[in-house]
């Protein structure tokens, strides 16, 4: 795991220390985005399954720790949740998947589990972070048997894409984090590294956006895994690469982003970077109807993150044109525009779900941005009195 891609949660309290809870704020002519859940632990991935809304939830880690500076500790604790719009409560559609946090100081961690989650014919395709090569040589102590569950999860799960079923059960599709990590074993100025985060489920597979190796994969449903596209960028300042973290579909076009605040139009393995000043730090995205993009600006400020300043940027496709819809956001991560025609959003999103005092103190959430599109219809199917 490298420190290009990821931060920690002790360097962003430290610049939110005396800083006031603002509202998320809206942009020009937009409604005020509206709160919908929250007690989520590190949200990620949302999305509509089965007409009800679903978040992935990165977790924090485990019991199970190695290395310095930063110690990496491991467990099964991300999950991904059904959410009830009306009342707000969330329980899990799959839980115990891996999870691993890194940790600069006792308490202080950002956690990678699952992370984007998209839908397609009946099933969910989950995509989880980092590799499993860097669990390799862990060893757990003699009889530890909830130890040895752990690294058997971390061994198989760990930048795994996974296929859920609507009543919970899933199966591994493709090893991308340990297929991007050998990938980049052979790549000159490209740090050895692996850490699938975007994904958009279509026809035939799955698109995944790896923000460790800096590539776009497409997998099939068979597990085959294809690098589409390379993007070599280097850099002083954080982040030092690309990194690659969402892609999606508007119209027969891709358009992915990254957390170097770049955007690119993308047509099977060519890649046309188009400079949009709005584009800063982008940790995800996702398509309306009508062909414009949604992207989500985890923090807009130069170089290293700073809480309450993330926004959503909406991408007129067609016309070329962005604006910003909503802003003020506290690490915002990921989007998806629900069938009732509004965007939903993950925020406070290196967050545990007990919450911080100060800083995040409904734990992660869950936001709603009406985009003008329909009414509200409600979620359309209910699974265990959930709704």
């Amino acid at each position: 795991m490298r420190a290009k891609t990821r931060f920690t949660l002790a360097a962003i309290l430290f610049m939110a220390m005396g800083a006031l809870l603002p509202a998320p704020a809206a942009g020009a002519g937009a409604p005020t985005p509206a709160f919908v859940a929250g007690g989520f632990d590190s949200p990620r991935g949302v999305e509509f399954f089965q007409g009800t809304l679903v978040v992935g939830e990165a977790g924090h880690g485990g019991k199970n720790c190695f290395g310095t500076q930063p110690v990496i500790c491991f467990g099964r604790t991300s999950q991904i949740s059904w959410v009830n719009r009306a009342s707000g409560t969330h329980t899990p559609l799959v839980d115990h998947l891996f999870s691993a946090a890194e940790f600069f100081a006792p308490g202080e961690g950002e956690a990678l589990g699952v992370d984007g989650i998209s839908a397609r014919n009946g099933n969910l395709m989950a995509i989880l972070g980092v590799f499993p090569q860097a669990f390799a040589n862990y060893q757990c102590a003699a009889g530890d048997s909830e130890c040895q569950a752990d690294l058997a999860a971390a061994k198989q799960q760990a930048g795994a894409l996974l296929s859920v079923g609507a009543n919970g059960s899933w199966r591994k599709v493709a090893g991308v984090g340990a297929f991007d990590y050998d990938f980049t074993a052979n790549i000159p100025n490209q740090e050895h590294d692996a850490n699938p985060y975007g994904v958009l489920a279509d026809k035939n597979g799955t698109y995944v956006a790896d923000a460790g190796s800096n590539t776009l994969n497409f997998v099939s449903d068979g597990g085959r895994i294809k690098i589409l596209h390379y993007f070599p960028f280097r850099q002083a300042e954080f982040p030092t690469d690309e990194v690659p973290t969402c892609i999606a579909k508007a119209g027969n076009t891709f358009w992915l982003a990254t957390l170097s605040g770049h955007l690119y139009r993308v047509h099977g393995g060519s890649a046309k970077r188009i400079d949009n000043p709005n584009i800063k730090h982008v940790t995800g995205c996702a398509a309306d109807r009508n062909e414009n993009v949604y992207f989500v600006n985890m923090w807009t400020t130069p170089g290293a993150p700073n809480p309450f300043t993330g926004d959503i940027v909406k991408l007129d496709t067609e016309k070329g044109t962005s604006s910003v819809v909503a802003s003020g956001l506290n690490f915002p991560n990921m989007d998806v525009v629900g069938p009732d025609g509004n965007l939903y959003f993950s925020a406070d999103s290196i967050c545990p779900a007990e919450g911080i005092a100060g800083f995040c103190p409904q734990g992660g959430t869950v936001w709603k941005l009406g985009l003008g599109q329909e009414s509200d219809k409600g979620d359309r199917h209910h699974h265990g009195g959930r709704d």
